[in-house]
């Protein structure tokens, strides 16, 4: 197998583990009734110790060498992914569902191509206009509701999106250490440096104790197996994206919307009493995701 396609099925890796993520997310959100901060500090310490024991195994070193800015840029970059993304994305989970959540969360690219307009100062063509009219457009369609003819976008939209943009602000910062950095470190000290940040908030006070508790040892397994697939979603995704590049990665990770609408059918389907919320419009949520994805090739199509 040949660099290329070995990294190109990471990113897929990447993609199912995210889907199965999410799913899981869900579950833990609105069977057990977990708080989404109860999931998301101890996945992220859970994923973070993942990986780093994975490098270590590997015996990848050199951590210790990183300039302070380093530390602070991949500090600012777990703060804005690793934590407010995170708590800002289950909560939009908890609200409308992850199909309709990871389906908006395909915005993401078009916020890094904002980002990098502003801070990297690159050139915003017409192509870039036009696939951003497209994205908004499939963000419409994600939001419609074909049945009562209108359109809803509430609370849990609006998290979503706003979970999109921490998370853009993170990858930009993020791609710039994972080009100087081994990627497994700098995906599980970020992991390690969310729940952290988190935690220094004050937001815990035992709750994500008390929450997995109450819920039963089952609870505890699947979040568990949530945060491995958190680790194992991330890193395979840093490490492809410094051989692939940032654009060809984010368009083979659109994938992770098809994915994450199969398993939760899948799911429901054979499970309904877990109560996924399957999207009322699944049609017009479809459509707008493949329009979403038709914007992030238009904007990284090859001259």
């Amino acid at each position: 197998m040949t660099p290329v396609n070995r990294y190109t099925l990471y990113v897929l890796i990447s993609a199912l583990a995210g889907a199965a993520g999410m799913i899981l997310t869900e579950i833990l959100l609105r069977f057990w009734t977990v708080p989404a901060l109860a999931i998301a500090i101890p996945a992220n310490f859970i994923g973070g110790l993942f990986v780093l024991m994975g490098a270590a195994a590997q015996g990848t070193r050199g951590w210790s060498g990183w300039p302070v800015s380093d530390w602070l840029r991949l500090l600012a970059a777990a703060t804005a992914t690793f934590a407010l993304g995170f708590l800002l994305l289950y909560e939009a989970v908890d609200l409308i569902g992850s199909s309709k959540a990871t389906l908006l969360g395909r915005l993401e690219v078009i916020f890094v191509v904002g980002l990098a307009v502003i801070f990297l100062g690159e050139t915003w063509t017409g192509r870039h206009w036009l696939a951003g009219g497209l994205a908004l457009v499939g963000a419409i369609f994600v939001s419609f509701d074909l049945h009562a003819f209108d359109l809803r976008f509430g609370l849990g939209e609006l998290l979503a999106l706003l979970a999109v943009f921490a998370f853009s602000v993170g990858i930009v910062l993020l791609k710039t250490l994972v080009d100087r950095h081994d990627g497994q470190l700098v995906t599980g000290f970020g992991l390690l440096l969310g729940a952290a940040m988190l935690t220094l908030f004050g937001l815990l006070d035992g709750i994500a104790v008390d929450a997995v508790r109450d819920a039963g040892w089952w609870a505890a397994l699947v979040l568990l197996v949530r945060g491995l697939l958190l680790g194992i979603s991330w890193v395979t995704y840093n490490v492809a994206m410094k051989t692939l590049g940032a654009s060809r990665c984010s368009v083979l990770f659109l994938s992770v919307a098809f994915f994450t609408v199969l398993l939760q059918l899948v799911i429901d389907a054979l499970a309904p009493v877990l109560g996924l919320r399957v999207p009322d419009n699944l049609f017009t949520a479809l459509l707008g995701g493949v329009i979403i994805g038709a914007s992030v090739l238009l904007i990284h199509r090859e001259k």
